[in-house]
């Protein structure tokens, strides 16, 4: 058991370090009970009072890096969507893959007349009886908050566009759902509007249950910036070409042919790749 002590958060708060949250996020990575413990107990004596989160975070990447190379990939799961940006376009796209795989037809980007004013809805899902608009907030540097002003404003935008989408033959019975997405977290105050304004908030950890990590992590969205060992500008120049999910990836493998690889590094990396589409397919 690592003994007591105090770590400090993204946003400068100080909490008791947990084993139990350490042991938790890898075993959610896939890693056995064995190297868990073989972890924990490697990292012993590396933790002091006051280390950041992002620190611990560093020194259980490398361990199990050194171990399996896909699991290294699936841990660092939050990292991998902060590295997506700086634009938040292709995190519209990885919120648009959730709600497909959950049986929606998706548009991402979409302009909708309101009662007032035309509105940018970032990811709108349809079913036959039901519309779910969605705001997404992306941020690529933790310790961000998303505050009250946020769900005050896009309940504002959707419900200017309800108030027009109703009226459209063939809408009347459908049920509207507004979400807002983020990938950190919200201030307790735009929980509570959330939750008194009928609004889905989904955020990194929130709800307890059903939340972002939890959704993406069901359904194996892995985001390429996840693969340990494609190099920065390697995983930007995927993204330009609109290649968001190993997934993708794994089904176009010629795109990293061009890449400055060895057949060994090409090799590896198809590994890691097929690995961690394999994993994401029995979770």
């Amino acid at each position: 058991m690592i003994q007591e002590i105090q770590v400090k958060k993204a946003s400068g708060e100080q909490q008791t370090f947990s084993e139990d949250k350490l042991r938790n996020s890898l075993r959610r990575a896939g890693a056995s009970d064995e190297l868990i413990q073989s972890v924990i107990q490697q990292m012993q004596s590396q933790l002091y009072d006051g280390i950041s989160t992002h620190e611990i975070y560093k020194k259980a990447f490398r361990l199990l890096h050194k171990s399996v190379r896909s699991l290294a990939a699936r841990y660092s799961l939050k990292k991998a969507i902060m590295e997506l940006g700086p634009t938040g376009f292709p995190f519209e796209k990885l919120v648009g893959e959730i709600l497909k795989r959950q049986g929606y037809e998706v548009q991402t980007g979409v302009t909708m007349q309101g009662k007032c004013i035309h509105h940018e809805v970032d990811v709108l899902a349809e079913k036959p009886h039901e519309v779910i608009m969605v705001e997404c907030k992306y941020h690529n540097t933790a310790g961000h908050v998303s505050g009250v002003q946020i769900p005050l404003y896009v309940n504002s935008r959707f419900q200017d566009i309800e108030s027009v989408w109703k009226l459209h033959p063939g809408n009347e019975n459908k049920i509207f759902h507004s979400w807002i997405v983020t990938n950190t977290r919200f201030s307790y105050d735009a929980e509570t509007f959330g939750k008194c304004a009928g609004l889905q908030l989904l955020g990194w950890d929130y709800p307890k249950k059903g939340n972002l990590k939890y959704l993406i992590e069901r359904a194996g969205l892995f985001p390429i910036t996840a693969l340990t060992g494609l190099s920065r500008k390697q995983k930007e120049i995927l993204i330009d070409q609109d290649i968001i999910l190993c997934s993708q990836l794994l089904k176009k493998p010629g795109v990293i042919s061009g890449f400055e690889f060895n057949h060994r590094k090409y090799e590896e990396v198809m590994a890691e790749l097929n690995d961690l589409c394999l994993s994401s397919e029995l979770s």
